[in-house]
């Protein structure tokens, strides 16, 4: 090492070590019960006053040093884009996790622990799990519903709590956003470590199917038309699959541009087979399809207050919510206002599906209030006092069912009784 170049590690490392030898010494008070790992993660970040000036580029510059104490944990997936191993004891460590186009699923923590916002903003949602049946050890079923949504800012710290006690879910907002995590290896009473799909299927994440895989493979190449087959063997995997398999296969197909008619049938299949289970498995796989198209979206937009709109389109499950959220983050501004002015920022057929021009505004906020046909249109005739609107009453209809199924949009317009109607047309 040259004369001149500091040393990164002795920079850096100090705090984390100082930290983790703190709460090494605390847990052992405790015979390193994993019940109160969680309560000591939280009061050793909040007494370390030095992370709380740290910053994200100390980091990031340490780790393109020369020397690395830690080994940094290879994985199937890794949580984080990327997780950087900070501190390692043998019971626990922990971590720094980037943060630059990720959004994690709704899921619960198979281990203990806290975390700290270094940098960036999030909208943290936290959610309860009402077990309703138990398909096996890796699949439940149930009801899934909102608690509370907060917003995140650096020095935010909270607890991470193993299982069911703490189900949530987190939406960056900015780039990068980063977290420092205090936890444990795995709490072996905590496992699986399920992830929560809505309207309320929990599944086991990290179980495996080889032949499954495969399968679902082939059927994702017959669905593009790259081999035949699709209608044959798709007959032939509801016939015989679990209700465990059934919820992968249309997971995989729904995403896919097929016929209507093609997936109703299978559906039907399905449902004379397995009965009301295949209802929720249908509607959950809606949700992950709804979800993608935010996702996707989110990665051509960089504006914070769109992303906050998308953020909230993810996350949120109906209008009540989303106003919430706004008045939460934005007490002054009337939330169906400061939607509008959002929406202009994705106007257009490429990111919102439709240029949003002042007939369109017109129409998107009477259906986010929940007028029906006949107020919607007496709306317009109202605003614009022209006989056009008149004149194109059937296109206009069909328009307004068009926004209506919207996937972008489908929690602003929970209240409206043109969407189910659209959904079952």
């Amino acid at each position: 090492m040259a004369m001149d170049e500091p040393n990164l590690q002795e920079d850096l490392i100090p705090s984390f070590r100082a930290l983790g030898n703190r709460l090494e010494r605390s847990w052992l008070h405790y015979n390193y019960d994993e019940e109160v790992f969680s309560r000591l993660a939280l009061e050793s970040l909040e007494d370390s006053a030095s992370l709380k000036a740290m910053g994200v580029g100390g980091i990031i510059d340490w780790f393109f040093g020369r020397e690395h104490a830690f080994q940094q944990p290879s994985a199937r997936k890794l949580f984080g884009q990327p997780p950087i191993m900070l501190f390692q004891a043998p019971r626990f460590y922990i971590e720094a996790l980037f943060w630059f186009s990720g959004t994690t699923s709704i899921h619960e923590h198979g281990f203990s622990g806290a975390f700290s916002v270094l940098a960036g903003s999030s909208v943290h949602s936290h959610w309860h799990f009402e077990l309703e049946r138990a398909i096996n050890s890796r699949m439940l079923c149930g009801r899934l519903d909102r608690v509370s949504t907060e917003i995140l800012t650096p020095g935010a710290i909270r607890p991470i709590r193993p299982g069911a006690s703490l189900i949530h879910q987190l939406f960056h907002l900015e780039v990068p956003s980063v977290t420092i995590v205090v936890r444990t290896y795995f709490n072996r009473n905590n496992l699986p470590q399920y992830q929560y799909l809505p309207p309320g299927l929990a599944v086991d994440p990290e179980d495996y199917d080889p032949v499954r895989a495969r399968r679902l493979m082939l059927l994702d190449a017959m669905s593009q038309g790259q081999i035949e087959g699709l209608d044959k063997y798709c007959q032939r995997l509801i016939a015989t699959s679990d209700v465990e398999n059934l919820y992968y296969i249309f997971s995989l197909l729904i995403r896919r541009k097929l016929e209507r008619g093609f997936l109703e049938d299978l559906y039907s299949a399905a449902y004379a087979r397995h009965g009301d289970v295949v209802r929720l498995i249908w509607k959950v796989c809606a949700w992950e399809r709804r979800t993608r198209i935010v996702t996707s979206l989110r990665s051509k937009v960089s504006d914070p207050d769109a992303r906050f709109l998308l953020a909230l389109l993810m996350l949120m499950p109906n209008r009540n919510s989303v106003f919430e959220t706004i008045n939460l983050q934005f007490p002054e501004m009337v939330p169906l206002d400061v939607i509008e002015s959002w929406l202009e920022k994705l106007s257009g057929k490429e990111t919102l599906g439709f240029d949003f021009n002042d007939t369109n505004r017109i129409l998107l906020r009477g259906l986010i209030e929940g007028l029906d046909m006949e107020d919607l249109l007496g709306r317009l005739l109202k605003e614009f006092q022209d006989g056009s609107i008149v004149e194109n009453r059937d296109r206009l209809i069909e328009h307004v069912k068009q926004l209506a199924r919207s996937d972008l949009l489908f929690p602003l317009l929970s209240e409206s009784p043109l969407r189910e109607e659209a959904r079952a047309a």
